[in-house]
């Protein structure tokens, strides 16, 4: 019999799949310039959101602390006003809002025909996509922890149906990312696969800072 030399195949490989995403990281280094101040600003937006709150419906703000400290990235303390009706529901909560309005404004952006600039398609995709949704992820996983939070104040101890409901946010905000990132990035987006391991690795990355896991 004679010897025929196997053929490689062409699919994507692990390597070209670790490259695409090493590439798509090198892209933003200027975002990593820009990750100690930016996490200081939604900081200071989370807050203020929390005053926010507070001030609409009568309220005093006592505290208002945007300097992480080792427990928190920081906090708003208020006098609510002696009238009935104040809602520390709606004080709770008031960030995560702000957070699902700017995820939305970026899915939005998305759909111009003409493409952004990189600076700016990443721009959008990052500030007003991912990190408004990792800061809800950020305060989700320590709550169904058990750990107290906002969420634990808005929405009483964990039960099953938060979790599922939180899970099936995370799969609708994977399905969601997909077409944005590829609609800002056109030429220069993740495949779906390559997509699909970074968010894990994300994921992964805040569930173990957040519950402490490592």
């Amino acid at each position: 019999m004679s010897g025929i030399p196997a053929t490689k195949t062409t699919g994507p490989e692990t390597g070209s799949m670790l490259s695409e995403i090493f590439r798509f990281f090198r892209r933003h280094w200027f975002h990593l310039l820009l990750f100690p101040p930016g996490a200081l600003l939604v900081t200071i937006i989370h807050e203020s959101a929390h005053a926010a709150a507070v001030l609409a419906q009568g309220g005093t703000i006592l505290e208002f602390v945007w300097l992480p400290t080792g427990e928190r990235w920081g906090y708003v303390s208020y006098d609510p006003p002696a009238l009935r009706g104040f809602s520390t529901f709606a004080v709770s909560i008031a960030p995560y809002l702000l957070w699902i309005f700017l995820a939305a404004l970026a899915v939005l952006l998305s759909l111009r025909r003409r493409p952004y600039s990189f600076r700016v398609a990443s721009s959008v995709y990052l500030w007003l996509f991912v990190v408004p949704l990792a800061d809800v992820a950020n305060a989700a996983f320590p709550y169904l922890d058990g750990k107290p939070n906002d969420l634990l104040h808005a929405f009483g101890p964990p039960t099953l149906d938060a979790l599922l409901g939180f899970a099936m946010l995370v799969v609708l905000a994977l399905i969601v990312g997909h077409p944005v990132q590829r609609r800002l990035y056109r030429t220069q987006a993740l495949r779906l696969r390559s997509y699909l391991v970074l968010s894990a690795a994300v994921l992964f990355a805040i569930t173990g800072l957040t519950v402490r896991i490592f």
